[in-house]
């Protein structure tokens, strides 16, 4: 009776079924809907809570901070200072009003007191050496930041003369340490297109203008004896400007191992002197230069500003 009840009805029923699984749907997306909203309004509710907080404080430093920064910024000064006056000169001084004309006249006479310098001390150097700077020396000479506008080319004679008074530095105090010879010069470039240049060191110059110091990187290939290069390390210790030895590369003969009896090698040594042990010596120095004057400084704000 039942099933053939519903047999008649299949239409009613499967509609009866459908319509109470929807409505059990329906319901339940109402319910997390709500659960949803609540959440939502508990977030929002916080959210307004903290703006109300944050409303009422003020936004200014405190004025310990404020101290405490100022006495942070003092110290940092004093000690800048310190080191200024410990380095000794700081920079490299330079012409504002400086022509390439006028950085060629230098060069040609560093290079000429140069090469006296080396052969009064009997320092060897190969034939038109020109000290780092033959790509101007030419024969042609060549004048440099040719084409460049002006800014550039205030920046590139700048370093151009930063180099070539460094290189001066250098050169000296390695032929007042009486080096067999000075075989080559290397130096970055202040303006690039010498293409592969023997004298051209691959290191970029940073340009940085709110670095607490500058880096200019040079590379000397000599040959010495061991007193020498002693000689030359001290003398870099106590030059005027700040260099700094990067790294060192030294080849040379090692010293004879070659054993003898006791009675006969006190007889050699007072017989003969040591020969002296020639190196080649591969040097990285930067000069390291400090700009003389501190960047502004800022005046902190009022408390509760």
């Amino acid at each position: 009776m039942n099933i053939k009840w519903l047999k008649q009805n299949a239409v009613i029923v499967g509609f009866i079924a459908a319509f109470l699984i929807v409505l059990g749907g329906v319901v339940w997306l109402q319910q997390s809907a709500s659960s949803k909203g609540a959440e939502v309004d508990t977030a929002l509710e916080e959210q307004r809570s903290q703006l109300q907080h944050y409303s009422t404080q003020k936004l200014g430093p405190s004025r310990e901070n404020i101290d405490l920064v100022k006495k942070d910024r003092e110290q940092v000064a004093h000690l800048y200072q310190q080191l200024l006056t410990t380095v000794g000169r700081s920079q490299i001084p330079t012409h504002s009003d400086l022509r390439a004309v006028n950085f060629l006249q230098q060069m040609a006479s560093q290079v000429a007191h140069l090469r006296q310098a080396a052969e009064t001390n009997n320092v060897k150097v190969a034939d038109g050496f020109a000290f780092g700077f033959g790509r101007y020396a030419g024969p042609p000479p060549q004048l440099p930041a040719k084409g460049l506008p002006e800014e550039d080319t205030k920046r590139v004679l700048t370093l151009l003369v930063k180099q070539l008074r460094a290189i001066e530095q250098i050169s000296l105090l390695l032929i007042s340490s009486h080096v067999d010879e000075i075989n080559q010069i290397r130096h970055s470039e202040a303006e690039p297109g010498s293409g592969a240049s023997a004298e051209a060191l691959d290191i970029p110059i940073p340009d940085d203008p709110k670095a607490l110091y500058q880096v200019l990187s040079f590379e000397f290939q000599f040959t010495c004896t061991g007193e020498a290069l002693r000689a030359f390390l001290n003398s870099l210790t106590k030059s005027e400007w700040f260099f700094a030895v990067r790294s060192v590369k030294v080849v040379g003969e090692a010293p004879s191992t070659e054993k003898s009896s006791p009675g006969s090698s006190a007889t050699a040594a007072l017989a003969t002197p040591p020969k002296p042990v020639h190196l080649s010596v591969t040097m990285r120095i930067d000069l390291i230069e400090f700009p003389d004057n501190q960047p502004a400084k800022q005046e902190a704000g009022k408390p509760g500003a």
